[in-house]
């Protein structure tokens, strides 16, 4: 019974998915035809312009004979280096600051002077403190991700509701247990805007590996802007575009995953 109960909920979950999803993949279709339409029948847009979705394809084989794994994969690695920077790093400092009344007014002020400034601003200081290796990216990207996520995991953590602390104080809960009890309740939101911010560490990447780049997205981008091959730089948009997809998917189906009490 227990397992028939189990069969009939994967493929209640497994409808629901592909209803969920076959207007996107129609609508997908439907643009790639009229981008063929476009660049091979109209003639209304120059091929500099707006490669056709062939020549697109054939550039991304081309690409995939030589560097693109490694392009792809560095980019990947810049990313998830920083963002793992931020997320252990922003994870403590807002419990302790949801915590700390004095803490937080002090910090929040600086927190708001560095969120606002413009990541490429900080560009050529961070070539002048950390030159132009790996460490000057990782830094950036950190930058670009860690003040925005410990605000939101800050926001989080203070919007507990109050009875889960009524009931601590109840329990006579130890303040290691509280702040547990506090952690656990925030979580799953707090998992959800880790999704967000990962896609902002996507957005400040390109940017970054604009600069004195030799692997990577960006600096595929870059070499083929300057040899004007522009089917390559629409590879590098559609390959940002798909790994940024796959990404967010992955959040969302590992939250019903970790909090099915959620759903």
């Amino acid at each position: 019974m227990q397992s028939s109960k189990t069969s009939s909920s994967v493929i209640t979950d497994a409808t629901k998915t592909t209803r969920t999803y076959w207007p996107a993949g129609l609508f997908a279709l439907f643009l790639f035809g009229l981008w063929h339409f476009v660049t091979a029948y109209g003639g209304l847009i120059d091929p500099l312009f707006l490669p056709s979705p062939i020549k697109v394809i054939n550039a991304a084989i081309a690409l995939g004979e030589g560097n693109l794994f490694i392009d792809v994969l560095a980019t990947v690695m810049r990313v998830m280096v920083a963002f793992g920077a931020s997320i252990l790093i922003a994870l403590p400092l807002a419990l302790v600051m949801s915590e700390s009344r004095f803490l937080k007014q002090l910090l929040i002020p600086y927190i708001d002077f560095v969120r606002y400034i413009p990541v490429p601003v900080l560009i050529p200081l961070t070539i002048l403190f950390f030159g132009i290796g790996e460490e000057a990216k990782i830094v950036l990207l950190f930058i670009g991700t860690f003040f925005q996520v410990v605000l939101l995991f800050e926001s989080n953590l203070m919007h507990v509701p109050k009875e889960y602390f009524d009931l601590a104080y109840s329990l006579h809960f130890s303040t290691f247990q509280r702040l547990a009890m506090k952690l656990q309740s925030a979580i799953p939101e707090m998992y959800d805007n880790m999704r967000i911010s990962l896609g902002l560490s996507w957005s400040y990447v390109i940017i970054v590996e604009l600069v004195a780049a030799q692997t990577g997205i960006g600096h595929m981008i870059k070499e083929a802007q300057r040899f004007s091959l522009t089917a390559n730089v629409y590879v590098g948009i559609l390959i940002m575009g798909i790994i940024g997809f796959i990404s967010d998917y992955l959040f969302r189906k590992s939250y019903t995953w970790f909090f099915p009490y959620k759903k």
